[in-house]
């Protein structure tokens, strides 16, 4: 084959291609940041803002920046996932992840030394729209994310459909904080903990088929 067939090849296999639009991790961050700001806008409208926040205890405060922690590692290593790329590490939400063990454990060495007390907390958990809320109030992080990875066909589908799960359960489960009048940490690791372990599972068995290539 000349010169001039391969050119000809070459236009021939060009010439019908266009431009791709720059797939820009700021573009999307503003995506999934409005997503949250809308949801927890909707849900505390609905169904209102706590009234002591100035003077939440310091527990309630820690798991609060704890959770958001795991939230923001995980949009951040999800954010990455739509991006071309080889050999990216998009596992720093692990870290975080690790970090907010600290609850749980916190919540079983309370309820060892109170066992009727932490039962007494745990009911009191299905009086409140906790779990559910946290898991609606996710849906504005996670639809936006799963937007992203659709677009950018992530090398890894099962665990990009996990990092989606945990950004959306540990992002709507700080917005049910700012609702949750209840400081206990069996409360809260139960219920906003158990928000993010559901949505993880949902995440992990729902969203691979669609975000394979």
């Amino acid at each position: 084959m000349n010169d001039a067939s391969i050119d000809e090849l070459i236009d021939g296999l060009a010439g019908d291609l266009e431009p791709v639009r720059p797939r820009r991790i700021a573009r999307a961050s503003l995506w999934v940041g409005a997503g949250w700001l809308a949801a927890a806008a909707l849900l505390l409208w609905l169904f209102g803002m706590r009234r002591d926040m100035a003077a939440m205890p310091a527990m309630s405060m820690l798991s609060f920046w704890l959770v958001a922690a795991v939230a923001i590692a995980a949009i951040w290593s999800a954010l990455r996932m739509g991006l071309p790329g080889v050999g990216r590490d998009h596992g720093g939400w692990r870290w975080a992840a690790l970090a907010a063990l600290a609850l749980p454990l916190s919540a079983l060495f309370v309820g060892l030394g109170d066992g009727h007390r932490a039962v007494e907390t745990a009911r009191g958990g299905t009086e409140l729209p906790c779990l559910p809320m946290a898991l609606l109030a996710g849906l504005g992080v996670g639809g936006a994310l799963f937007a992203w990875l659709r677009g950018g066909a992530p090398t890894s589908p099962a665990r990009a459909g996990w990092v989606i799960g945990i950004a959306s359960g540990a992002s709507g489960a700080t917005i049910a904080a700012l609702h949750c009048p209840v400081d206990d940490i069996v409360h809260i690791a139960l219920w906003h903990g158990g928000a993010v372990l559901l949505a993880a599972l949902a995440g992990r068995l729902a969203l691979p088929p669609l975000l394979r290539w």
